[in-house]
């Protein structure tokens, strides 16, 4: 028996197969089924528009909240920051992780919380707006 919306579900698979294929994807609008799917590379960004300097460290990922007003970056050097992106204004330096370096960092849904796993195989949720710790997670790994 087959599942219910299931050439609804497959659709929507090429859809996501021919964006995550794209190579210069830059379009808010869903491909369409009739044409293959590609973006012009002249829209693609292709200058440096700003560097943000204050990690000490390499740095090993970055994440925007779900609304896209915060940018939150983590790595090597122990600490997340988190910027305000329309002025790009650093609004935290979190010592997360003294143990280790953060290897990972998510947003929560509504943008007020974060979660950040390090090395030193803690998990540990942020109060992103005051920049605050609020629970430990302990890892058996």
């Amino acid at each position: 028996m087959l599942p219910e919306h299931r050439l609804a579900a497959l659709l929507d698979q090429v859809k996501e197969s021919q964006i995550n294929n794209c190579l210069f994807h830059t379009r808010s609008t869903q491909p369409s089924l009739y044409a293959d799917h590609m973006c012009d590379r002249s829209q693609f960004p292709s200058e440096v528009m700003l560097e943000l300097e204050k990690h000490s460290g390499e740095l090993w990922q970055i994440a925007f909240s779900h609304d896209g007003t915060r940018l939150a970056a983590c790595g090597q050097d122990q600490f997340i920051l988190i910027w305000d992106v329309s002025s790009f204004d650093m609004i935290h330096k979190i010592e997360a992780h003294q143990d280790g370096e953060i290897s990972n960092l998510s947003f929560s849904p509504d943008g007020k919380m974060m979660v950040s796993c390090g090395m030193d195989r803690y998990a540990k949720i942020w109060d992103v707006e005051v920049g605050t710790h609020c629970r430990l997670l302990i890892s058996k790994c």
